[in-house]
């Protein structure tokens, strides 16, 4: 299990479905089993930095452990929706820099 704290885990009283992308086959993105994690999701709007250097604009960002397996092209579906995934950050702790905290997702 990751590094989060007590207080953290308890505030997961949400989840979202996490599919991992398979392949494209043309037409569209093929995604696997899915796998259903506790979460906290916020509906904040504010800019962030993509990891190819651009500038966009989040509206939803998803909590997830720090063990929780996704990447950018995985799937995410939270309240009945699935938005694209912008940016996946590991979020650290603060008093050890060098741990995991958890993962945020930036939808």
């Amino acid at each position: 299990m990751g590094k989060q704290s007590d207080d953290f885990g308890e505030l997961m009283v949400q989840t979202c479905l996490v599919q991992p992308f398979i392949r494209n086959d043309g037409y569209k993105d093929i995604f696997g089993e899915g796998v259903i994690y506790p979460c906290i999701i916020e509906t904040k709007i504010f800019r962030i930095t993509k990891t190819d250097g651009t500038i966009t604009t989040t509206t939803a960002q998803v909590y997830l452990d720090a063990d929780a397996v996704v990447t950018i092209r995985d799937k995410v579906t939270f309240g009945g929706v699935s938005p694209k995934i912008l940016k996946v950050a590991t979020d650290h702790d603060i008093e050890s820099p060098e741990d995991v905290y958890g993962i945020i997702i930036y939808t």
